[in-house]
C-alpha cells in the first residue's frame, strides 16, 4: 500500500531519525520488528530506501528530513521542524510561534492517550515558550484547474483542530497534535514538547493508528480490547474502571467547584480585613485611629476618641482609656497614634504627650496612669522590613518610660490579635496596663 517495496523484513519497519536517549532507543528496538537508525536525512537516505519505511520518528533538534515524512507515518518532536504534511491536500502544519501566556487546555482525545497526557502533564502550571502549530491552506491553488472550496478549507481546519492534544487558551492554536492525512491514510504527529516521554507517546499514538493501517502496525491493534472479543470477567473489571473514571471526573470537578467557592469567600475576608484589622500596618490619620480604637476597645478598654469629646478645642490627645479592676480602682490613660510613611517615630511625639498630661491634669484633676504612644511606622516599607519605632532613640525612650510612658508599635498590636484567643484578652489588657517603655506583646510567637 502507498507505494511500499513488500519483503521479508518484519513490520512495523521504523526509521529514527536523530539522537534519541538510551531508555527510548531501547523501548524502541522492543516495539518494532525492524529499524533504521542515523543521526542525519543523508545517512537515513544512504542505509534505506524510504519506500520500505512505514514509520520516521524525527527526535529533538532536528530540523530536516528531505520529503520522507509525505510518504509515511510520521512522529516528530523536534521544535525545531518548520512544516509537516497537512490533513488534507494542499495543507501543511507549521510552527507559529512560542506560547506567551500560562493557561491551556486539555481537549477529549481518546482515552489511552488522555492517560498518558494525564500522568505527565496533569500537573503542568504553565506553557510559556512551548511551541505553538498552525495550519496553512494554500487556498490559491488548484488542482487539475478546479479551485480548492471552502468546504475542503473547512475540512482541513476541522481534522486539525480534532487532533489537538494540547491547546493554547489564548489562541486556540494546538502544542502537540495528531491525525490521519485525508489523502492517503497516513499518520502525522507532531509534539514539540518539553521533557515527553518519546517511546511512550510513540505507542499509545500507534495503537490509534493502527485501527486504520492495520499492514503498518500489526503488533499495535489491541483487538482484545474490544468488548466484542472479551470474556463476561473481563467486561465487569473494565465497567469497572469506567465507572471509576466517572467518578474521578465527577470528583475533579466537584473539588474545582469548591476551590472556586473557597477563592470568592478569601477574597470576600481579605478585602473585610484590609478595611479593619490589617489597617494596623497599612493605615495612618484617621483611618489609624479608628481601628487603634476598635482594637483597644476589642481588648477590653472603655475607649474615648478625644475630638469627639473636645470639639474644636485646641488639638489634645487622640483616644482615652479607662478600665475598672477587680476591686473597683479605676485606671485612666491618654494615647497619642502616629503613622509614618517612611519615619521610624519622632521623639517630638514623646513631648506632645507629655504636654497632653499636663493639660488632662488641668481638666480631670489628676495625671493619667500611662502615656501611650501607639506608631505605625515606615509604612512604605514591607511589614517584614520595618524596625521598630524609635529604635535609635533608646534614652528618649528611658526618660518617656520613667514618666509612665509606653510606646506601642502597631505592628505588634496586630500580630498579639492574630496569636491570641479572645478569651485571653483581659490578660492582653492587662500586659498594656503595666507595660513600661516599649511594650512586648506577652507570649506572641513570630509571625508564620
Amino acid at each position: 500500500m502507498n507505494g511500499k517495496i513488500g519483503g521479508q523484513r518484519p513490520r512495523p519497519r521504523v526509521a529514527l531519525l536523530g539522537n534519541f536517549e538510551s531508555k527510548d532507543l531501547e523501548n524502541f528496538r522492543n516495539m518494532f520488528s525492524t529499524i533504521w537508525p542515523a543521526n542525519d536525512i543523508s545517512t537515513l537516505d544512504r542505509i534505506v530506501d524510504k519506500r520500505e519505511v512505514d514509520l520516521i520518528i524525527i527526535a529533538s533538534e532536528v530540523d530536516v528530513a528531505g520529503n520522507w515524512p509525505y510518504g509515511m507515518h510520521v512522529i516528530c518532536f523536534s521544535n525545531k521542524f518548520m512544516v509537516l504534511p497537512g490533513p488534507t491536500l494542499f495543507s501543511s502544519v507549521k510552527k507559529d510561534a512560542s506560547a506567551t501566556t500560562e493557561e491551556f487546555i486539555f481537549p477529549d482525545v481518546p482515552l489511552p492517550l488522555s492517560r498518558l497526557r494525564e500522568s505527565q502533564y496533569g500537573n503542568l502550571t504553565s506553557i510559556r515558550g512551548w511551541t505553538r502549530l498552525s495550519i496553512d491552506i494554500r487556498t490559491g491553488s488548484s488542482f487539475h484547474g478546479t479551485a480548492i472550496s471552502a468546504n475542503r478549507q473547512n475540512k482541513a481546519r476541522t481534522i486539525f483542530e480534532n487532533g489537538a492534544i494540547i491547546i493554547e487558551r489564548a489562541t486556540n492554536l494546538p502544542l502537540g497534535l495528531y491525525y490521519i492525512r485525508e489523502e492517503n491514510n497516513l499518520g502525522v504527529s507532531w509534539l514539540p514538547f518539553v521533557d515527553a516521554n518519546q517511546s511512550a507517546w510513540v505507542n499509545v499514538i500507534l495503537t490509534q493508528w493502527a485501527q486504520s493501517d492495520k499492514d503498518a502496525f500489526p503488533s499495535f491493534g489491541e483487538w482484545m480490547d474490544s468488548p466484542e472479543w472479551m470474556v463476561p470477567e473481563e467486561k465487569q473489571i473494565l465497567s469497572q474502571i469506567q465507572t471509576l473514571e466517572q467518578k474521578k471526573q465527577e470528583s475533579m470537578i466537584e473539588i474545582d467547584n469548591k476551590i472556586g467557592e473557597l477563592t470568592t469567600e478569601l477574597a470576600i475576608v481579605k478585602a473585610n480585613v484590609n478595611k479593619g484589622q490589617r489597617r494596623l500596618i497599612t493605615a495612618q490619620g484617621d483611618e489609624l485611629v479608628d481601628e487603634v480604637a476598635k482594637t483597644l476597645k476589642d481588648i477590653g478598654f472603655n475607649v474615648t476618641l478625644v475630638d469627639q469629646l473636645v470639639g474644636k478645642k485646641p488639638k489634645r490627645e487622640d483616644l482615652r482609656l479607662r478600665h475598672l479592676g477587680k476591686g473597683g480602682e479605676e485606671w485612666n490613660a491618654i494615647v497619642e497614634v502616629r503613622g509614618y510613611s517612611r519615619s521610624g517615630g519622632t521623639t517630638a511625639d514623646l513631648l506632645r504627650l507629655g504636654r497632653f498630661a499636663d493639660l488632662y491634669k488641668k481638666e480631670i484633676g489628676q495625671a493619667p496612669d500611662k502615656r501611650i504612644y501607639i506608631v505605625n511606622s515606615e509604612l512604605e516599607l514591607l511589614p517584614s522590613q520595618r524596625q521598630e519605632p524609635l529604635a535609635s532613640a533608646t534614652e528618649d525612650l528611658q526618660i518617656f518610660s520613667e514618666s509612665s510612658g509606653i510606646l506601642i508599635w502597631s505592628i505588634d498590636l496586630f500580630r498579639a490579635l492574630k496569636a491570641t484567643d479572645p478569651t485571653d484578652y483581659p490578660a492582653l489588657l492587662e500586659s498594656i496596663k503595666h507595660a513600661e517603655g516599649r511594650w512586648v506583646p506577652f507570649d506572641v510567637p513570630s509571625p508564620n
